[in-house]
């Protein structure tokens, strides 16, 4: 019995290939004196990969996917950061007029986009694949 347990435990470690799952977030952030609440995805799937970014011209946050097994999209052009002294690169997103810079991860948003609050919350709410 331990041996066909052990046995199956093993089988599965080797077969199972790496994860890849991106996460949904909702995030809560000040407006005035109004609380504004959204989702916001990160990360692709065991199929495809995605970026994030924000579109302050219709201000929604705007995705970049394309197939795993394929080439990641690269960047159309790039800005210098004068704060940072980094070079930002910008892609083409799906029916955004202008390039834009794409959000790494939750973690990397230092201010809610939508609103300017510096002190917005997220909690991670599912992971997909």
């Amino acid at each position: 019995m331990f041996r066909s347990i052990a046995l199956f435990l093993l089988l599965i470690v080797f077969l199972s290939g790496p994860v890849f799952a991106g996460s949904m977030y909702e995030v809560t952030a000040k407006m005035g004196d109004k609380k504004i609440t959204y989702k916001i995805k990160f990360g692709g799937g065991k199929l495809f990969d995605q970026y994030t970014a924000f579109d302050p011209a219709s201000g929604k946050f705007v995705y970049l996917s394309w197939p795993r097994k394929e080439e990641a999209p690269k960047p159309v052009s790039s800005i210098w950061d004068y704060e940072t002294g980094r070079e930002i690169q910008l892609f083409n997103f799906p029916n955004v007029k202008n390039p834009l810079p794409v959000i790494p991860s939750m973690d990397a948003m230092k201010f809610c986009p939508k609103t300017g609050d510096r002190d917005f919350t997220s909690k991670r709410i599912m992971f997909y694949d």
